[in-house]
């Protein structure tokens, strides 16, 4: 039985060429040297300090429905959150009992 040819794209051409060169033993000890060097060499903290300016407002109002909540408590707090100076982001959710800002 013969072996049947099978087309070969531009990825396989580069594979066998890999597949039967003397250099590619190399190329894998020079990466892997190269990366151990890079771990070696990188700075790195067993505890860095990450600084996250985030605040987490939680608001409480027993006994309200989510509309009144929504319309006199968390939408004048969004406003007044608007006018600090940097603010980037700003979710909130609202609930029956209260809300969340973030």
């Amino acid at each position: 039985m013969t072996p049947k040819l099978q087309m070969v794209g531009p990825a396989g051409r580069i594979a066998q060429g890999f597949l039967h060169s003397r250099l590619t033993p190399l190329m894998i000890v020079a990466s892997v040297l190269l990366g151990l060097i890079a771990l070696a060499t990188l700075p790195r903290e067993e505890e860095p300090q990450i600084q996250v300016p985030m605040v987490d407002v939680q608001l409480a109002w027993p006994g309200s429905p989510v509309e009144q909540v929504e319309r006199q408590l968390t939408t004048p707090i969004e406003r007044r959150l608007w006018e600090i100076p940097g603010l980037e982001y700003l979710y909130s959710t609202s609930r029956a009992d209260g809300a969340l800002l973030i």
